[in-house]
């Protein structure tokens, strides 16, 4: 029997009950129970149900984007386009060992799953989801360890004409099975909990992963000088190795905005304290950092040291707020200060304490925070991570094991690290830096991959990672740039350095004992090349600040796979070392040693070589030189492109921006503009300005149009690149003569520029 229910259906089979429930049009909830109930959702779902126009006959349902055809026996589904065409079918559902299996049809490729070592195209593997201190069992990330720091149970199926998502709501620990067991067949179950999915359709990959972070949320926009250049070592041990670093940056005139602190700032490894011996004066420390321009980050992990008298380990105690054991006693574990203990983040009171332990650090200045070994790791445990059997309780005094919130852990603090520094800071934009993760997580922190090695396998590894990640709707995320474990070298640094200016998140962090990796470590060249590329990272701040706009509003990421853009184009589904940077920039890493030299694949349309401007067709592969200063970077025709002036630091000086047109196709850019830091970007702070280009046969016309004026504008340029020498240039009627750049001052953002072929 079929029931309307008020956003959906219920139906009811012999061994159980589904929930239909739609959340738009493409957007639908199946939720299995024993009960008819409806299970309750893990914090990653952002948005309610809503009350769709849809209809039922038998045991069909229909809205205007799927026709969904039940069978009501086994509660078996079989999904369908609007225009007939099958898009999921179910083989078996099983409630009791909380599984399901669906055939794969045209599928020719699976995407997602967030941080997984392997290739872009997960189809034909296996894999599981189970927050993990990776380097307490492995002493190399590799890809055929299943469990990483990270859990989003969200996958994409990709054809020319055809893409869905499944995000599985689940946060026990998950398994997918991506056709490797059964060549035709996908499974994905729990270990516990629900049978709870969420299926979106489109017919483009780009609006499925927009959709899926509408249901997961997106990311916050984040302050603009924490898109800069970042430097970390475990660790820089004391007041003078720190500053020393910071006078190095800038006497080497490389663009830094970040410094961290690890685990060794503290004293004996108590969170929310600093050692002042090491760090004396402490707020004065940070006061000079501030004056030359560098942002300050420190490590809070979660596990509080057991020490009587220290006041975070008393005041957590005194109100109970501690993961318990299966006897009921608080559970103390082992991490960096030995004997710990581990908050209870479920709870909405302990949240907001661990938010409200950040008021010292902040009120000395510092303005961003690392939660690491968040999984929770437990150096006690043969998995390394505190136990299943270990006990929480929700706000309303239910119990929970941790078997069911182990996933969720790293999120929980992410909330309560986030909303806690935005309570103290209101119109500051918080800078919140996870290690673990679960599907959401995206609204709270940023996240780097983990313990990586410095490994040329690592590098490359680390593309499909970001791509995937992208597309589990994580945008702001980045890899330790020239490796975190052991020793690198500076051809490794240099193409790591070349790749990381692409990244969101660019920062080099390396382990205690190993050799230094700052970019000055391995002698002139290598300082030579990486400041080259750490330059150009700032060159394109504002256009990565715009692209994390973009992320913050739509949920596109600033890292793509090709196929994001290019689905028609089956060349694009496994190339696995090159990347969009946004639409129209094409990144292509060296990845090898001694490589000079490289394959990349050019979609269709005319590319420009970033360095030389020569032009390209594209649909084909064509082999590129790349020496060790250079790396193939291509624009494509019709981009319009904002560069920067280079500064030490955000800030530093006042903002000159180039507005770059590439000639050869039509093009529009929204170029956005705010403070950067706040908030006041919500009540309207912001300028927007569009630019269109028109490219014809015999002539070309550039536009703008200021359609948002709430912010200062910079001054401006406009650079003209792919122009012919015979060209003319006239602007409000008047033939322009250009510099030798092809450059045009732009005194009035309301330009109208043509240019005669």
């Amino acid at each position: 029997m079929i029931k309307k229910t008020e956003f959906g259906y219920k139906i009811e089979g012999e061994k159980g009950f589904l929930n239909i429930i739609f959340y738009d049009n493409n957007i639908v909830r199946f939720a299995y129970s024993n009960d008819g109930e409806i299970p309750v959702s893990t914090p990653a779902i952002a948005v309610e149900p809503k009350d769709i126009e849809c209809s039922q006959e038998g045991n069909i349902i229909k809205t205007k984007s799927l026709i969904i055809e039940i069978d009501k026996k086994n509660l078996q589904v079989s999904i369908f386009n609007k225009n007939g065409e099958l898009l999921n079918r179910d083989i078996s559902v099983d409630l009791e060992k909380c599984e399901i299996e669906k055939e794969i049809i045209w599928e020719k490729g699976f995407y997602g799953l967030g941080e997984k070592y392997g290739w872009l195209n997960k189809k034909g593997t296996e894999t599981s989801n189970w927050n993990t201190d990776v380097m307490g069992i492995f002493p190399v990330h590799n890809a055929t360890i299943k469990n990483y720091h990270t859990s989003i149970p969200f996958y994409i199926g990709l054809s020319k004409k055809l893409c869905y998502g499944i995000y599985f709501d689940n946060s026990f620990r998950t398994y997918f099975d991506l056709g490797k067991t059964k060549d035709n067949v996908l499974k994905f179950g729990a270990d516990g909990g629900y049978l709870d999915y969420y299926f979106i359709y489109d017919d483009k990959v780009s609006e499925v992963v927009k959709a899926y972070t509408y249901l997961t949320g997106r990311m916050p926009l984040p302050r603009k000088d924490f898109l800069g250049y970042q430097q970390c070592r475990w660790s820089y041990e004391n007041r003078e190795e720190l500053m020393e670093i910071a006078k190095r940056m800038r006497a080497e005139n490389i663009p830094c905005d970040v410094l961290y602190l690890d685990i060794d700032y503290m004293k004996d490894y108590k969170v929310f304290t600093v050692d002042s011996d090491k760090f004396y004066e402490f707020k004065d420390m940070v006061s000079k950092l501030k004056g030359m321009g560098f942002k300050l980050v420190v490590i809070i992990d979660p596990g509080v040291k057991v020490e009587d008298g220290y006041w975070v380990y008393e005041q957590g105690k005194e109100n109970d707020f501690y993961i318990k054991d299966k006897n009921g006693e608080v559970y103390i574990g082992e991490v960096w200060p030995g004997k710990a203990v581990f908050p209870d983040f479920l709870r909405e009171k302990v949240r907001k304490w661990w938010g409200e332990l950040h008021l010292r650090l902040i009120g000395d200045g510092v303005e961003g925070f690392w939660n690491d070994m968040n999984e929770p790791a437990d150096f006690t445990t043969e998995s390394k991570v505190v136990p299943e059997d270990t006990v929480h309780f929700n706000d309303q005094g239910e119990e929970k094991s941790h078997a069911e919130i182990h996933n969720l852990y790293g999120m929980l603090e992410a909330i309560a690290t986030y909303e806690g520094v935005k309570r103290i800071k209101p119109n500051v934009r918080p800078f919140i830096l996870t290690r673990a993760a679960f599907a959401g997580t995206q609204r709270y922190a940023a996240l780097w991959t983990g313990d990586n090695t410095s490994i040329w396998e690592h590098l490359e590894a680390s593309m499909p990672m970001f791509m995937n990640l992208g597309l589990s709707g994580y945008s702001f995320i980045g890899a330790d740039v020239g490796g975190f474990i052991g020793d690198g070298n500076g051809e490794l640094l240099t193409r790591w350095t070349q790749l990381g200016a692409f990244t969101p998140l660019f920062r080099n962090h390396s382990v205690k004992g190993s050799i230094n990796q700052e970019p000055w470590c391995f002698g002139e060249e290598v300082l030579e090349n990486t400041r080259k590329f750490i330059k150009i990272r700032y060159n394109f701040i504002t256009y990565l600040y715009n692209l994390m706009r973009e992320s913050s509003i739509n949920g596109h990421p600033a890292i793509r796979p090709l196929f994001y853009h290019y689905q028609d184009d089956e060349e694009t589904y496994n190339i696995n070392d090159q990347f969009l940077f946004g639409e129209n920039i094409l990144i292509c890493p060296i990845t090898r040693p001694y490589t000079r030299v490289r394959m990349v694949y050019l979609p269709k349309g005319i590319w420009y070589d970033y360095w030389t401007l020569e032009r390209f067709e594209g649909g084909r592969y064509i082999i590129k030189e790349a020496p060790i200063d250079s790396m193939p970077i291509f624009i494509k025709a019709g981009a319009i492109i904002p560069t920067d002036n280079v500064m030490q630091y955000i800030g530093e000086k006042e903002q000159e921006i180039t507005i770059n047109c590439y000639l050869g196709q039509d093009g529009e850019y929204t170029l956005y503009l705010d403070d950067g830091i706040s908030f006041d970007y919500e009540k309207g702070k912001y300028t927007e300005i569009k630019f269109i280009m028109k490219d014809s046969e015999k002539e070309v016309s550039i536009t703008s149009e200021v359609i948002k004026d709430g912010y200062k504008i910079p001054k401006m340029k406009l650079k003209i690149l792919g122009l012919d020498e015979n060209s003319k240039v006239i602007m409000n009627g008047e033939e322009l003569k250009l510099d030798n750049e092809n450059t045009i001052d732009i005194d009035k953002l309301n330009i109208d520029i043509k240019i005669i072929k």
